[in-house]
């Protein structure tokens, strides 16, 4: 059963958008996924207040000693996937000794401010992975790339993400109206329902992003690994 952390010391990433995609992505493969919501904000309780879903499950843990609590409760669902969404502060990053996890994501939008800061995740990954004797695998996830032309700064990112030593999951997360309205309306079947531009893209996009991570936890690098990140996204 993966444990999945999202962690970035700033907010405005893209960070609960990336784990809310993972979840629906597990869940279009028929996996049963409990996410835990540490940010004291709760954005994933109230998404998940918009609209019933039996395979996802959210639980509130506002503080870090009530993620054990909200990861027994959670497990009692029987999960397939834990998926774990903290604030958007370098507090964050202390759930990585309350949770075990598999893997730790970073978001990453196209600047240099998230760009020192996902960097700066990084090190406190391979700080704590240190102090636990253990491989701790740490990976960036680009978000709000533009769909068609790649802008200079993104690529920038990227090469400076490189030199960093910062390894970046080959499929990023496409800039699309769709994915902030799955806050107002759910899952990708209630966009769909509402008609909302780009719900196909969108889901297609969360898609290919789940497999990377799946890929990933199961020791296989990605087909595309050697690719620039952002090479998937015209397909989606």
């Amino acid at each position: 059963m993966p444990n999945v952390v999202f962690i970035s010391p700033k907010g405005g990433a893209g960070k609960t958008t990336a784990a809310v995609a993972l979840a629906l992505g597990l869940a279009d493969r028929g996996l049963k996924v409990a996410m835990i919501d540490s940010d004291p904000n709760k954005p994933l309780v109230h998404w998940a207040g918009l609209e019933d879903r039996r395979e996802i499950s959210v639980h509130p843990a506002p503080t870090v000693p009530d993620i054990r609590d909200a990861a027994r409760e959670a497990q009692r669902r029987n999960p397939d996937w834990f998926i774990l969404d903290t604030e958007g502060t370098e507090r964050g990053a202390v759930v990585l000794a309350a949770l075990r996890p598999d893997l730790v994501l970073t978001p990453v939008a196209g600047s240099q401010l998230d760009l020192r800061e996902a960097i700066k995740a990084a090190e406190m990954v391979q700080l704590f992975a240190r102090r636990g004797q253990r491989e701790l695998p740490h990976r960036a996830v680009l978000t709000r790339v533009p769909a068609a032309v790649k802008p200079k700064m993104l690529k920038t990112v990227v090469a400076q993400l490189r030199a960093a030593d910062v390894q970046i999951l080959p499929t990023p997360l496409l800039e699309k109206e769709a994915f902030r309205a799955l806050f107002h309306f759910g899952g990708f079947e209630a966009l769909e329902a509402n008609g909302v531009f780009g719900a196909a893209a969108a889901r297609q996009n969360a898609a290919s992003y789940t497999r990377d991570v799946i890929e990933l936890l199961r020791g296989a690098a990605p087909e595309r690994a050697e690719a620039p990140p952002f090479a998937r996204s015209a397909q989606a």
